[in-house]
Formats: structure tokens, sequence, C-alpha cells
């Protein structure tokens, strides 16, 4: 059995964070969203054209089994570790996965310890997430 993600619990609390006041301590009874398909934003879009085929769809497949392992009904943020790269990514409500960009492990390491508390919604190459809004469809 596999530990589980960091990104897990953060994609978690960026949920629950999401949620109006008076919804706290209700439950989301929608069901889970799951990964139908991927879209690569922009930035990532440009970085995807000079990646090998492969490597573009083990992305995929590690995107996609990291946010089905969350089993929430979407996702604002999050990110996924993979092959010594940061994929940063959502997924909504209709199954949408969109990938933001890839960011080399250390970088991200460095833009989450500038960015102090906030990082806690995640980082990019344009700077800080703090509301879900910038990650919607």
């Amino acid at each position: 059995m596999r530990a589980p993600s960091s990104s897990n619990l953060v994609s978690r609390m960026i949920a629950m964070a999401a949620q109006p006041d008076e919804a706290i301590g209700e439950a989301d009874t929608r069901p889970a969203a799951r990964v139908k398909r991927i879209v690569w934003a922009s930035q990532a879009a440009k970085l995807r054209g000079s990646l090998p085929s492969r490597l573009v769809h083990e992305i995929e497949c590690a995107v996609t089994a990291d946010l089905d392992s969350m089993e929430l009904p979407e996702i604002f943020f999050t990110s996924v570790e993979f092959a010594g790269r940061v994929v940063t990514c959502d997924l909504d409500a209709d199954g949408t996965a969109s990938i933001f960009g890839l960011i080399e492990a250390n970088e991200y390491d460095e833009l989450v310890e500038e960015a102090g508390d906030d990082a806690l919604f995640g980082v990019d190459w344009d700077g800080v997430y703090v509301t879900p809004a910038r990650t919607r469809h």
C-alpha cells in the first residue's frame, strides 16, 4: 500500500478553504471527479512540444493517477511530483484536468520557500496561487 501523497493533503485543505463559511462542516455529497481528458495550458503546452511523446504520456498518467486517487468532486490546485519535476494541475467537476506548468523540483522548492505561508495554495511560474479562481476553466 502506498503512503498518502502530500499533494492529497494540500488539495483537501484547499478544497475546504474554497468552501463558503456556511458550508464548513457539511459533507460534500457530489461524486468524485475522474479524469476524462487532460489539457495543457499555454505555458505548459510550450514545454510539452519539446518533450518526447513517451514522457508526455507518463506525465499524463501520473497526473491522472494522483488526481483520481484524491476522490474529490474537484481539485482547485495541486502539484504532482514526477521524474524530477513538479507538475502543477487541477481537476474540474466535469473531469477536465489542466496542467499549468512543469517546474524542476529544486526550483519549485525555492518558489515555495520564498512564498512562505501562501505556498499552501501552490506555486507556478507566475507566482503563488492564492485563490481557486486562478485555476478555473
